[in-house]
């Protein structure tokens, strides 16, 4: 598949698309899913978000007049969101037009543990010093997972402080402020480059905390 997605899940929780490609099981191209079968669609537009950045991939529905299609996992393949799961009713084929609709329980459960990471990232610069920098993490909808380098033990003194400024931030409840801006600007505003990962022309910034 050369056409590359279109992207909206920052926007909204749900949207039309065009089935463009679909997989059996295996992995191999078909033309259509049936009842009961397990497969991969992939949509010219999509609101789930695939895993990527230790978040897990979003859940929900592909439904059209004459079909539905659970989705249990999105993964990223190329320049491609793979929606993953099994046809529960009804058949779907390349070219038809669904409703994609992201399962908006977990997706806000799984955004709050997104952001508490960019939190702890930020308590434990502050309490541990400027070394720390994230080296990996998990964001799920029930927990997160995050992974740094430091030069020793937290100690339970450390930790304790750690937690009371995460916690801090999150009772303030402050606005999150969201821009696009050009990889420069965004170094400028204090954001941190991580993992050698290649960024875009435009990097998505959000600032929360008040500049926390």
């Amino acid at each position: 598949v050369k056409q590359n997605v279109e992207f909206c899940g920052y926007e909204t929780l749900a949207n039309e698309g065009q089935i463009i490609a679909l997989f059996d099981g295996q992995g191999d191209t078909i033309d259509s899913l049936a009842e009961g079968d397990a497969g991969v669609v992939v949509l010219d537009t999509t609101a789930f978000y695939a895993e990527s950045g230790g978040q897990i991939g979003d859940v929900g529905e592909l439904s059209s007049s004459i079909g539905s299609f659970l989705v249990t996992d999105t993964q990223v393949s190329g320049d491609q969101h793979l929606h993953i799961g099994e046809l529960n009713s009804g058949s779907l084929s390349v070219g038809d037009r669904v409703t994609a609709t992201v399962d908006a329980s977990l997706r806000t459960k799984i955004r709050a543990n997104h952001t508490a990471t960019h939190l702890l990232h930020e308590a434990l610069r502050r309490v541990l010093g400027d070394h720390v920098q994230q080296k990996g993490s998990l964001v799920t909808a029930d927990k997160l997972r995050f992974d740094f380098a430091h030069t020793g033990a937290v100690s339970a003194e450390q930790l304790s402080e750690v937690e009371d400024l995460v916690n801090e931030q999150i009772l303030q409840n402050s606005a999150i402020q969201t821009e696009l801006l050009d990889f420069d600007q965004a170094i400028e505003r204090g954001a941190m480059a991580l993992f050698g990962e290649k960024y875009g022309d435009d990097v998505r910034v959000l600032t929360m905390g008040e500049g926390f």
